[in-house]
């Protein structure tokens, strides 16, 4: 076996060298320009480093094409694909949206864009790699530079306190993670993901090992991916971070654990032991649905909301997993993920650096703001799943899939899901209500001076035309 990289292994993690290789020259080219125009040189190398990785990726779908490179450390598929261009476009995105506001509350510092830039490359790591070592280091690597981004605003008691939170938990399920790798190699003596997990069948006391692995880096993904029991995190983090921020954590980070969710009930061997850990995960995912959504009724706050529906979301795409909806799962989370993208983006308007978006702040926004309030409308109807928006169409092919199956416990699932999109309606509902149906004008809908925007408003109306008509070019099957 030779350890010197071929061509074809170099092009095949070409994003991710683009993605590092700006994001080092973005740490000295800020030495090198005035601080007072600093931002402007570094966003446009950043969006210019973004644009080159999705056309690197593009392109290594032709040449080398799909396959296993480094030696089977890193795999390429049309899965792969598609995450990392999630990751991508919430990358792009959040470029677009985050400086202005970033800008508001003073804390636009240089070294954001690389660390946007080392973030995208370590997800991309994450579910492309083949061996958990690999995935594991592009987990620290996105972790990392999530902690500092969320700490950025340090004159914000809620942004620290939120940056410690994550901090600590997150280096707790990077250890029970590590602890799993551990025990996998253990029990299979590989880390490669297809060996490692082949151990789940071995005889004798091997087999332990790999059961106790896998259950060990699961509780490492599945607080990555804030399902419960795992999530405590999740509402403090969210509400405190700087709402772009929260945006590009509630998009590309969870898509990229639960990505990994995909890839590793992917490689689960079939049979009795695998249908053991689906439904392990699987009633996870109906207690994370249920939880999220139940907690949510009562919440105020809309990152708070977003935070617990988050939750819930998880659910549902875990449920899809354990039932075999890989694609349909893909599908929800390539939505999902531009949903939150654009409702964190209105709330950062709303915001506008110094106003907390509750559900009472918004009432009437519809006479003060109309095509703000229109938007948010679209998007809160859609995470409802309200037809013929692209959210009901998610739901629908998930269920669809869910509901091919005989499997008892696939049905409890079934019925857990469409229970609990019952139970959301309620609270995304009361988002177009406050804007439409009430007279009395709230503290954040009575705000005169917001400013126009032209970049964010064409983008929400980007994203909106996708969540009203995505559906029809747009399903499961273009993934494929």
């Amino acid at each position: 076996m030779s350890y010197t990289p071929s061509s074809n292994d170099l092009i095949a993690i070409s994003p991710m060298l683009i993605l590092c290789g700006i994001a080092l020259l973005s740490l000295v080219v800020q030495f090198l320009i005035p601080k007072e125009e600093e931002g402007k040189p570094l966003w446009i190398l950043s969006v210019l480093g973004i644009l080159a990785a999705m056309y690197a990726l593009y392109h290594i779908t032709s040449s080398p094409g799909y396959g296993k490179f480094f030696g089977s450390q890193i795999s390429i598929s049309p899965l792969t694909v598609w995450l990392s261009a999630i990751y991508l476009i919430a990358g792009l995105i959040t470029l677009l949206i985050a400086p202005p506001f970033l800008s508001q509350h003073k804390t636009l510092f240089p070294e954001f864009f690389p660390l946007l830039l080392f973030c995208l490359s370590g997800m991309m790591f994450l579910t492309s790699g083949y061996d958990l070592i690999v995935i594991f280091v592009g987990l620290e690597i996105l972790s990392l530079a999530l902690y500092v981004m969320i700490g950025m605003a340090r004159t914000s008691v809620a942004a620290l306190e939120s940056a410690m939170k994550y901090f600590l938990l997150g280096s707790f399920s990077s250890g029970f993670m590590l602890l799993g790798i551990a025990f996998l190699y253990g029990g299979s003596g590989t880390t490669n993901l297809d060996g490692a997990l082949r151990g789940l069948f071995l005889k004798g006391y091997e087999t332990n090992f790999s059961k106790l692995g896998l259950g060990l880096f699961l509780v490492g993904v599945s607080f990555k991916a804030a399902l419960v029991p795992f999530h405590s995190w999740t509402p403090d983090v969210y509400e405190g971070a700087q709402t772009p921020i929260t945006g590009f954590m509630a998009s590309a980070g969870k898509a990229s654990a639960l990505g990994l969710v995909i890839i590793i009930f992917n490689h689960v061997p079939v049979g009795e032991i695998g249908n053991v850990w689906k439904i392990l995960m699987g009633s996870i995912a109906l207690i994370s649905m249920t939880w999220g959504n139940i907690v949510a009724l009562k919440q105020e706050n809309l990152k708070r909301m977003l935070a617990y529906s988050s939750i819930s979301h998880a659910g549902y795409i875990v449920a899809g997993i354990a039932c075999g909806a890989s694609l349909e799962a893909l599908y929800y989370l390539f939505s999902y993920s531009l949903l939150n993208l654009a409702a964190f983006a209105i709330i950062s308007y709303l915001e506008q650096g110094k106003h907390e978006v509750t559900v009472n702040g918004i009432s009437h926004l519809s006479g003060e703001h109309p095509l703000t309030a229109l938007a948010l409308s679209v998007i809160f109807l859609s995470f409802a799943g309200f037809p013929p928006l692209i959210g009901f169409w998610t739901k629908l092919f998930l269920l669809q899939k869910m509901a091919e199956s005989d499997l008892f416990f696939n049905r409890v699932l079934l019925f857990g899901a469409v229970a609990n999109s019952c139970i959301a309606f309620y609270y995304y509902m009361k988002i177009t209500i406050q804007s439409y149906m009430k007279q009395e004008t709230g503290t954040v809908a009575g705000v005169r001076d917001l400013p126009t925007m032209p970049t964010l408003g064409f983008l929400v109306f980007l994203l909106c035309v996708f969540f009203t008509a995505g559906w029809l070019f747009f399903q499961p099957g273009a993934l494929l």
